[in-house]
């Protein structure tokens, strides 16, 4: 009977990296304009997660969150009709209950 073989060790699981967006990969990737966005972060229901300096100006990154928070404005504003006080209010009881 040939000797049995240990099962080879797995990697520990991968650290997740963080993911940073451009402004114009999250438009594509979410269905919005540069124009909502601009408009969803001027009524603070969004911020990005850092800011990249290039040639003395700020370039907006995004991570996989705010990608998310930006599919739930959108649902909210586009299928559901929720204007925009509306949504900050939803944002905020849904933020309530996670903690």
């Amino acid at each position: 009977m040939a000797p049995r073989r240990k099962p080879p060790k797995r990697n520990a699981p991968a650290r997740s990296r963080m993911m940073f967006y451009s402004r114009s990969a999250v438009c594509g990737l979410c269905g919005v304009t540069e124009a909502e966005l601009a408009v969803w972060e001027a009524e603070e229901l969004l911020a990005p997660a850092r800011l990249l300096e290039r040639d003395n100006r700020f370039e907006p990154l995004y991570d996989d969150a705010a990608l998310q928070r930006i599919r739930l404005i959108r649902t909210l504003a586009d299928d559901l009709e929720v204007n925009l006080p509306g949504i900050d209010v939803i944002l905020n009881l849904l933020e309530q209950l996670q903690r």
